[in-house]
Parts: C-alpha cells; structure tokens; sequence
C-alpha cells in the first residue's frame, strides 16, 4: 500500500488528482481541505463515497498560527505513514491575487513552508524520505521575449499571483537543493477540464451557456484579452504528468518541469470552439478590466524535459478535451435544476 497526502485536495486539479491515484486500490489518499463546497468537483466526481479517498479537515494558509500548521501536516504525515506528498493547497485565482495579496502571499508562500519542513523533519525522525510534488505554474515565469519558456529562464514573476507562485516554487527546490529531499516541481500550462472557479474562462463559458438561470444573459468576457494566447491542458494530462514526475522522482528530484500540450490558442480560438461543442449562440459583451487585474498577453512553453525525463505525452487535443469538458458541465447542469 501507498499511503498520499494531497493537499488542497478538493481543489480543481487536486480532485482531479485524487480521482485519478485512488483508481489504483494500492493507493491510499488522505485529502486535506479546509471545506467542500456543493460546487466542487469532489462532489461532482462523487469521491466522497471512493473507498481508498479519506479527507481530514485542516489548513495551511494561516501563517499567524504556523506552529498548529506545522503540527496538522505532522501528524498527518506520522499517523498514516505517509509515503508521498502532492502539494497543490493554493491561492489559485488570479484576480482574487490581485485583490487580497496578504491571504494570497499566506497561503501560497508559507503554506508551502508548512508543508516542507515537516517533511524535512521526517528524515530525522521517521528515518524515510517522503517524495513531494510542488505545484507551481507557468506564470511564474512572467513576460518573456523568449517563447516558448524554457526552464532555465529566470522566474520573473510581477503581479502577485504570479510572484507568489514563483516564492513558492524557488523555495521547494531550495529545500531538495538544502537537505537533498526527493522534491519535483511542476509547471503547468492552463489547466481545464469540470471546474468550478467561475471566474476562470472555460467555466465562464460552461455556466453562460448551459445553466438555465443563465439562458438569457450574455456572455461577458475582459476587454483586450480576446487575442491573448495560451496553452491549454486537458486536466487528465495535467494530473497524468503529475503522477510520472513522481515515478520517476530519482531521475526528477531538485528539477522543475513545464507541462504542455503544445496545444496554442487565442481566447477568441477558445469561446468559437466551446460555443460550437455546446450549441450555443449567444452574444458576447465585453467588460472593461479591473485596472489591478494583469495578464500576460503570450504564454507558452516547452515540455521536452519532461518528456525527455518522463516518456510523458498529452493524449488529448483540445476538441476532445472541450467536448467532454461541455459534457460534465452539463451533466452537472441538469442535475441541479
């Protein structure tokens, strides 16, 4: 048995994360969350009724009680033996960042210290060594003239979101490089897939056009970020790369990798295919920004270390991804009316 600690575990890629591991029964997934909500993708894949899916409630975003962090992962990490550690507890949503950076810089900075000192103290107590995946992002890397990024260009991170994932990535590889843990880092590209952060695109997409209370407004999308390009990961691909950089934690500790689908798009790509998969016609209005929301106008990158290390390959194309994406949105959709 493989006992797993995921942190933010009820999150988007954490429950796609956990829905994927505890297919093998040789796992045993302890989730930790601070709530579920109705709307979550822990509730919509059912994983509460998953036999080998255990969720024990705690936090690591409150850096003025680190000492009670500290002690939760802790104990965790004693009381079930824990044999791996997927860190994807975070602050995720870009302009929620914007808005709220000491929670943000909290959760994302020092939540990730409380994780990884408890997993260094392991190594003296316990005598084993925990392999331990950090989730970073691609924005980490900031704007960039040199697409698509590489990971040995500097992390440059400027608005707070990005920053704090940056902080957050160096300091993980900090602790491999410092006491030589079996710590991976990963960099995706946009990840999609049933999700319930309306504020993010797709989800946007999915709610404006198939949810009934939602049939006679518009859509509305940011002023000046229809051209925008982006890579975009199906989630299974995202967790499927997740799960090979730790198999292959002796050949990928101490590194960070990019993950991508070499899938490029502009939003405007990305509303015309969703609208096609599901149907729909309605208008679309833009909205100006709010002046602390930044984006990154061009952002891609480059996943042959990955592949080089892993054997790792995306399996779905974005047709494929969005049709089945516009499928669980609207089975979840009908349930609810």
């Amino acid at each position: 048995m493989t006992n797993i600690l995921i942190t933010g575990a009820t999150g988007f890629i954490g429950s796609h994360l956990a829905h994927h591991l505890a297919k093998d029964k040789n796992n045993i997934i302890y989730g930790l969350t601070r709530s579920i909500k109705h709307e979550s993708v822990f509730n919509a894949l059912s994983l509460d009724s998953v036999s080998n899916i255990n969720l024990i409630c705690g936090s690591v975003n409150d850096c003025h009680e680190y000492v009670n962090n500290y002690n939760i992962i802790e104990e965790i990490l004693y009381k079930h033996d824990i044999d791996q550690v997927y860190h994807l507890a975070a602050q995720a949503i870009v302009q929620t960042a914007s808005k709220c950076p000491v929670p943000t810089i909290t959760t994302n900075v020092f939540g990730t210290l409380n994780v990884l000192e408890p997993i260094r103290s392991v190594i003296y107590t316990m005598d084993k060594e925990i392999p331990t995946f950090v989730m970073s992002t691609d924005k980490s890397y900031g704007i960039s003239e040199n697409l698509p990024y590489t990971e040995d260009l500097p992390l440059n991170g400027l608005d707070i979101y990005s920053a704090s994932k940056a902080c957050e990535d160096i300091l993980a590889r900090s602790y491999a490089y410092n006491y030589n843990l079996p710590i991976v880092v990963g960099r995706p590209a946009n990840t999609y897939g049933l999700d319930f952060n309306w504020t993010r695109l797709i989800p946007s997409l999915a709610k404006s056009c198939l949810y009934c209370k939602e049939k006679d407004n518009p859509i509305i999308l940011n002023k000046g970020s229809y051209h925008y390009i982006r890579e975009y990961n199906y989630v299974e691909d995202t967790v499927s790369a997740i799960e090979l950089l730790m198999k292959n934690i002796d050949k990928t500790k101490g590194e960070a990798y990019n993950i991508s689908s070499g899938h490029k798009h502009t939003t405007e790509e990305i509303v015309k295919y969703f609208l096609e998969m599901c149907h729909c016609n309605k208008i679309i209005e833009f909205k100006k920004k709010d002046i602390v929301f930044k984006e990154i106008p061009e952002q891609y990158l480059d996943s042959s270390k990955l592949i080089n290390a892993t054997g790792w390959k995306p399996k779905y194309n974005i047709y494929y991804g969005l049709g089945k994406t516009c499928a669980n949105y609207k089975k979840w959709f009908d349930k609810e009316v």
